[in-house]
């Protein structure tokens, strides 16, 4: 099995994220992509490599492309440049994670986008435990070119390909971002494929729902999403927090 490798993955490192009224160490480290790489090295399951990163070759990917089929181009622009918008309100802030605050209601004008920083990232995003770093951008659209690869190695023939990459996606939606999530790499899978397919599905086996990725083609017939997520309504205060990562197991 060929693995696209994210070599960009650690330049997104939040700092904090809010859990439970108080701000806490970040959960999603990149610690998680070096160890799976380690062990991918170790147990030796097939060719690693990183793909062309370079302006050049993104272009010539169709990653944009791609990027615009699953996500609102405001959207894009927004998480682009929301660091350097960041820093622009206080030269402080570089050295502090951007986590939004306020949660415009999106019944009301949606389609505006608002002049002040802190609605627009409140308008894209869900929850307040995604910190926004200044490689946030760098290190998702690495992924998503990961993504892109591990796609077209399957297009090529490979019978599976798998993307190493973080931060992760599955709950990055057309226009938000929550979860740890600002650009849904599935979603760049599933449509790549769809070129050459008629019909393509995705099995999410992650503990939590794929939200994002259901949201992206909720209304396609030509996407089938399904998520095999947790079932919170059994659960134990603990419970939860083991299956989230806070307790150890």
């Amino acid at each position: 099995m060929q693995t696209f490798h994210n070599p960009l993955h650690a330049q997104h490192a939040g700092q904090f994220e809010m859990f439970r009224g108080q701000l806490v160490p970040c959960h999603e480290v990149p610690s998680r992509v070096d160890f799976v790489l380690a062990e991918l090295q170790r147990h030796q399951l097939g060719p690693i490599t990183a793909p062309a990163l370079d302006a050049a070759a993104l272009a010539a990917s169709g990653l944009a492309e791609a990027l615009a089929a699953v996500h609102q181009p405001r959207y894009l622009s927004f998480i682009e440049s929301a660091w350097s918008q960041w820093v622009a309100l206080n030269p402080a802030h570089a050295s502090q994670d951007a986590l939004p605050s306020v949660w415009p209601v999106r019944g009301f004008r949606a389609d505006v986008e608002p002049d002040n920083f802190a609605a627009r990232m409140g308008l894209y995003s869900f929850d307040a435990g995604s910190p926004l770093t200044a490689g946030t951008w760098a290190a998702a659209q690495a992924g998503a070119a990961c993504a892109l690869a591990a796609a077209n190695a399957v297009l090529a023939g490979a019978p599976s390909a798998f993307a190493l990459t973080r931060p992760p996606g599955h709950h990055a939606g057309p226009d938000f971002f929550g979860g740890y999530c600002f650009i849904n790499n599935a979603a760049v899978v599933a449509h790549t494929l769809r070129q050459r397919f008629e019909r393509v599905a995705v099995l999410d086996v992650d503990y939590h729902h794929g939200n994002g990725t259901q949201t992206i083609f909720y209304s396609r017939p030509d996407v089938l999403t399904v998520s095999l997520h947790g079932d919170l309504s059994w659960a134990t205060p603990t419970s939860v927090a083991r299956a989230q990562g806070w307790v150890p197991t």
